[in-house]
């Protein structure tokens, strides 16, 4: 009998634990959602974004500077701080290590990083959501006028600048050379940002450099004011690179853009994209969005590659990367998205 009571009680003991462990599963599956938002959240309650942009002579990092501004003063309760970098393969990989929780980067290096592969091999980065596609990325390839360098394939055994660490722009080299059937073996390389190319040109260091920004960019502008010119890419080998690289496409920079150009340049170019984790707060991604496009006027009038951004254009060239539903609420509301 003493036993049998025993047993009845061991097995509610059992099934009470069981019920319990049930009852804390429960709860910490409703909550994960919430505890996700919170993750994004200041002690005081707003929601905090760490905004990775650029290096400083790039349109990124003033186009950063500027969105902060009217973010933190057009939504309530968040706080936006934006940081230079060395833009968009750095700022995806802080996104996956979670130091930021928004970025620019252009729909290349977008496309690796979600789908695992390149440099984002094996990592593939799943939960980034886009916010926006912007303006156009040009690839501007600027030489040194003493050079005499007229084509990509006479930049074999010189001084070259493919871009920093960690940059768009670096990607965008390697693709263009390859193209030509060379690397990165083939040239004596520097990896640095816009800032040392202006002062490498300037003191003859280097023959040649690739500039990845939004037209007029301001390292090109202070390059071709004093001691470079922009050479274009031949139609034969942007052909080659478009087929390639089916993000990247044909464009023709205009004549008189920059100081001393007297004809139309072509290249190739990819859109920028901003990006975010996807388990921001839906409502204040649709906030940030809303006020971004409300005050389009603010920003073109301060950043001049801010003339090519469209909302009819805010869903294009997206690669197959998913919108964050907060950006799709508002595309939707303003009938770019069919709803």
């Amino acid at each position: 009998m003493m036993k049998r009571s025993y047993l009845i009680l061991i097995t509610i003991l059992v099934l009470s634990l069981s019920l319990l462990g049930c009852n804390r599963s429960s709860n910490v599956s409703s909550n994960s959602s919430k505890n996700d938002n919170k993750r994004h959240e200041s002690a005081d309650g707003k929601l905090e974004v760490n905004f990775g942009t650029g290096t400083t002579t790039g349109v990124y990092y003033p186009m950063g500077a500027t969105l902060a501004k009217i973010w933190n003063e057009k939504v309530p309760n968040v706080k936006v701080s934006s940081q230079a970098t060395d833009a968009s393969v750095q700022n995806l990989n802080l996104m996956m290590e979670g130091q930021l929780n928004m970025g620019f980067t252009t729909v290349g290096v977008l496309y690796d990083a979600y789908n695992g592969t390149n440099k984002f091999k094996g990592r593939a980065y799943k939960d980034v959501r886009v916010i926006a596609s912007l303006y156009p990325n040009v690839g501007q390839m600027v030489v040194r006028k003493g050079s005499k360098i007229r084509s990509i394939e006479e930049f074999k055994g010189k001084g070259f600048v493919p871009g920093a660490p960690g940059s768009s722009t670096k990607e965008l080299s390697q693709q263009i050379l390859s193209s030509f059937d060379m690397d990165f073996n083939d040239v004596k390389a520097q990896y640095v940002g816009f800032t040392e190319v202006t002062d490498l040109m300037r003191n003859k260091q280097i023959d040649g450099a690739l500039i990845e920004a939004g037209i007029p960019a301001s390292a090109v502008v202070e390059i071709t004011t004093q001691d470079g010119q922009l050479i274009s890419i031949d139609d034969e080998h942007i052909e080659k690179i478009t087929k390639e690289y089916p993000w990247l496409y044909k464009y023709t920079i205009p004549a008189k853009t920059y100081e001393g150009q007297d004809q139309d340049i072509t290249t190739v170019s990819q859109k920028n994209m901003i990006v975010v984790p996807k388990d921001m707060p839906e409502e204040k991604v649709y906030e940030l969005t809303k006020a971004m496009w409300e005050n389009i006027d603010t920003i073109r009038s301060s950043i001049s590659a801010a003339k090519n951004m469209k909302l009819e254009n805010a869903t294009d060239g997206l690669a197959g990367i998913p919108l964050h539903p907060g950006a799709e609420k508002y595309y939707k509301e303003k009938g770019v998205l069919k709803k």
